[in-house]
């Protein structure tokens, strides 16, 4: 906003101020027409005429900014607005920092490994077979029982779960000859505590074949004393992983060795399969 001022001494000739800005003039009013306008004699006063109208950066700024141009007009400071570039207001305020890439999400856990397939024993065959002891004679009353068996192994079957039991029960008295009176029982039917490791073959319990065999009997007898022996027993594969179950039985089977020498032998030979 353009602004002027008059200086308060009458008597004074006062002096116009000169000013930067081009082409800006002073014009004085007749002193004649100033007294008749105002009733006060103004000749001695200097005028400073309005200043046409123009493109000036003074007339067009009406803004005051703290920190803008200064000019002096008539001792009176005026403070000239900053000015405004077309449309740029200085650098650009520096971008925000890009905010931090996400963490990647973490691997999903690999999925667990499905549980071994629980598996049990099982049999493919097994056999018992009774007979007479290749040793047998006067003094021995003996009988011969051979155990055969193979078991399963699979995806569903491991021989090592397979394991052999015998239970067993005898019986003897000697009625006449020498040794009279020898009379005696185990019963009732009871473990004799075979099992996989009485294994006559060499094989392992990893192995699906079992070979084992007994020999049960009386001996030291005399030809002439008069025998009634009897040997009941049963043999079984169970299934250690199934709390013992049996899963193959063969008897309850009995023989028996009666008389003197030579002694009869019934219940044998017999397979049991």
């Amino acid at each position: 906003m353009r602004m002027f001022a008059e200086r308060p001494k009458a008597t004074q000739q006062s002096t116009s101020v000169r000013f930067a800005l081009p082409r800006r003039g002073h014009s004085r009013e007749s002193t004649t027409t100033a007294a008749a306008r105002f009733g006060h004699d103004f000749s001695q006063i200097a005028v400073f005429a309005a200043t046409p109208a123009r493109a000036d950066p003074v007339a067009a700024s009406e803004k005051s900014v703290e920190g803008g141009e200064q000019n002096f007009i008539d001792d009176l400071l005026v403070e000239r607005a900053p000015a405004e570039s077309d449309g740029d207001a200085g650098p650009a305020p520096p971008a925000p920092p890009a905010p931090p890439a996400p963490a990647p999400p973490a691997p999903a856990p690999p999925a667990p490994a499905p549980p071994a397939k629980a598996k049990k024993a099982g049999v493919d065959s097994f056999k018992v077979k009774w007979s007479k002891h290749a040793g047998a004679g006067a003094a021995d009353a003996k009988l011969r029982l051979d155990y055969t068996a193979k078991f399963k192994k699979d995806a569903d079957h491991d021989p090592a779960l397979a394991e052999f039991r015998q239970s067993v029960m005898s019986t003897w008295d000697i009625t006449a000859g020498p040794h009279k009176g020898r009379k005696g029982t185990t019963s009732p039917m009871h473990d004799d505590n075979y099992s996989r490791a009485d294994d006559q073959a060499g094989n392992a319990i990893t192995d699906v074949n079992f070979y084992s065999n007994d020999n049960p009997g009386y001996d030291d007898l005399d030809k002439d004393d008069v025998l009634d022996y009897s040997f009941t027993a049963e043999q079984t594969v169970i299934d250690t992983s199934q709390a013992n179950k049996v899963i193959a039985k063969r008897g309850p089977h009995t023989a028996t060795v009666k008389g003197k020498d030579p002694r009869t032998y019934t219940g044998v030979p017999t397979t049991l399969s």
